[in-house]
């Protein structure tokens, strides 16, 4: 019982040809000027534009934000900064010992691959 490979697939067989691109370029949908070619790769790739002009909005807020607080601490100087960990401290005793725990270890590693 002779079964040549492409007559018969076993179940690795199809993993391997779903896994492999297609050996033809792929044609870009809209280029074609038919609407309904653009079908489901014109959707995602919509739902993808979006998706990244909200990130932006996230990192130019975010930035806006850091230089805001930047200005702040320039104006304040390091009272406002010492009066703001602290303020965070009392309200948030959990998160920041957290952080200077992390703070810490990372110091010390530092220190430890200094000397070596």
């Amino acid at each position: 019982m002779n079964t040549e490979r492409g007559s018969n697939p076993g179940p690795s067989d199809r993993a391997w040809t779903q896994a492999t691109p297609s050996p033809r370029p792929a044609e870009d949908p809209s280029s074609t000027g038919d609407p309904s070619s653009i079908g489901q790769a014109g959707t995602v790739g919509q739902a993808i534009e979006t998706e990244l002009e909200r990130a932006g909005g996230f990192v130019k807020a975010a930035i806006d934000k850091t230089r805001e607080k930047v200005a702040e601490y320039r104006e304040g100087g390091m009272e406002k900064v010492t009066q703001e960990v602290t303020e965070y401290t009392r309200s948030q005793p959990v998160p920041a010992l957290l952080v200077a725990a992390g703070v810490g270890m990372v110091l010390g590693m530092l220190l430890t691959l200094s000397r070596r």
